[in-house]
C-alpha cells in the first residue's frame, strides 16, 4: 500500500507538466493564427484603398475630359437653326455627365466602365457635329465669295475706259503732290489663339497684319479708316459679309477688316485682324492695305 501512494505522488507532477507544455504549445500556435489573421486583414484593407484610389483618379481623369468637351462645345458657332440645337442638346448632356461623375463618393469598377462608354459616346457625336459645323460655315462663306466676286465683276464691267482714265490720272496727280499716305513694313501672317504664328490651315485663330504708316507732312491729319483685303489661293476675297464695303477708284469693294487709325503726320503702327471662319485652305494668301480709297502696300504669307 505505501509503495502504490509513492508512485502516484510520482507520476502526479509528470502529469502537470505535459499539460502545461501542451497549453503553452496551443498559445503559441493561436497567436500565430492571430498574426497571420491581422496581418492579411491589414493587407486586404490596403489593397481596397490601392483599388479605391485608382477608381477616383479613372473617374477624375473622365471628368477632366468632359469639362474639356464642354469648353469644346462653346466654340462652336453655325447659323442653322437645326444644328444649333442639336449643340445645345449634346452640350446640356456633358454637362449632365460632368455633375453626376463630380457627385460620385465611392466610385465602382463597374461606374468607370459606364462613364467611359458614356464619354467614348459624346466624343464620337463631338467629331460629328463638328464636322457637320465645319461644311456649313464653308459652304457659307464659298456663297459669300462667290456672291462678292460676281458683284465686283459687275460693278466693274459698268464702268466706261474713259472714266478709270479719268480716275488714273486724279490718283497720279494726288501721286506728284505727294499727299498720298504711305504704308510700309507689312508682314502679314496667320496666328493661333495664344497670338503665335502658324503654317498649318486648321490651326489658324486669326489673320493678322501689321505695318507703319508713314510720315508724311502734307497729308491731310485725322482719323480715317484703314482696310485690309485678303485674297486667298482660290482668288477670292476673305470677308466676313458681302455688305462690308469701302470706296475704291469710284466703286464699292468688299474689305476683309478694317480699323480707325488718328493719323497726325508721324510714322503710326498699327495691326489689323481678321478671324478665321473655317473658311482657310492651303496655299498662298496676300493682304493688301488701303488708306483714302487708294492701296498703299502688300504683304503675302503661306499655309499648310
Amino acid at each position: 500500500m505505501e509503495n502504490q501512494e509513492n508512485q502516484v505522488t510520482e507520476n502526479a507532477p509528470a502529469g502537470k507538466s505535459k499539460a502545461v507544455v501542451f497549453l503553452s504549445f496551443l498559445i503559441v500556435i493561436l497567436v500565430i493564427v492571430l498574426a497571420v489573421l491581422g496581418w492579411m486583414y491589414n493587407r486586404q484593407i490596403k489593397d481596397s484603398e490601392d483599388i479605391q484610389t485608382m477608381l477616383t483618379s479613372e473617374k477624375d481623369s473622365i471628368a477632366r475630359n468632359l469639362k474639356g468637351l464642354m469648353v469644346d462645345y462653346t466654340t462652336l458657332e453655325t447659323t442653322n437653326d437645326s444644328i444649333n440645337q442639336k449643340l445645345q442638346s449634346e452640350q446640356d448632356r456633358v454637362k449632365k455627365l460632368y455633375a453626376q461623375i463630380q457627385s460620385e463618393r465611392n466610385i465602382s469598377y463597374t461606374k468607370i466602365k459606364e462613364y467611359q462608354r458614356e464619354l467614348g459616346t459624346l466624343r464620337t457625336i463631338m467629331k460629328d457635329l463638328l464636322h457637320d459645323v465645319d461644311s456649313l460655315n464653308a459652304m457659307n462663306q464659298q456663297l459669300i465669295a462667290e456672291n462678292v466676286k460676281v458683284k465686283e465683276e459687275a460693278s466693274t464691267a459698268k464702268k466706261t475706259v474713259k472714266e478709270l482714265e479719268q480716275k488714273t490720272e486724279e490718283l497720279n496727280s494726288q501721286v506728284e503732290k505727294g499727299s498720298v499716305i504711305k504704308a510700309r513694313s507689312i508682314v502679314a501672317m496667320a496666328v493661333s489663339r495664344k497670338g503665335n504664328e502658324v503654317t498649318r490651315a486648321r490651326r489658324v485663330e486669326k489673320i493678322r497684319v501689321c505695318f507703319t504708316l508713314s510720315e508724311n507732312a502734307i497729308a491731310k491729319p485725322g482719323v480715317r479708316d484703314t482696310y485690309i483685303r485678303i485674297l486667298g489661293p482660290d482668288q477670292f476675297i476673305l470677308a466676313k459679309a458681302e455688305t462690308d464695303l469701302f470706296d475704291f477708284q469710284g466703286e464699292k469693294i468688299v474689305f476683309s477688316a478694317k480699323r480707325e487709325v488718328d493719323y497726325q503726320n508721324q510714322d503710326i503702327d498699327l495691326c489689323i485682324f481678321y478671324d478665321n471662319k473655317g473658311e482657310l485652305v492651303a496655299g498662298k494668301y496676300q493682304a493688301s492695305v488701303y488708306v483714302d480709297g487708294i492701296q498703299v502696300g502688300t504683304g503675302d504669307f503661306t499655309l499648310k
